[in-house]
């Protein structure tokens, strides 16, 4: 991964992010910390693919699943 990257995801750690997954999957949650394959920790975790939102509380990310990670507008 370039470095680039790993320094916006960086900016991440400790804030709220959103992350749309391969299977079409929309999660919000706390980025705890990330490694360079863009494996995650995530807190608070919620599934808001559908309206109602199910609570995952904390998860482990493999990197080969996620499309996109946006920080949502404070």
């Amino acid at each position: 991964m370039s470095s680039e990257i790993l320094e916006n995801l960086d900016v991440c750690v400790n804030k709220i992010v959103l992350i749309k997954l391969k299977n079409h999957t929309t999660i919000r949650g706390t980025l705890q910390t990330f490694d360079q394959h863009m494996n995650m920790l995530l807190t608070k975790v919620e599934d808001i693919t559908e309206e109602k939102p199910k609570n995952l509380e904390k998860i482990i990310l493999r990197g080969d699943n996620i499309l996109i990670v946006s920080i949502p507008k404070e």
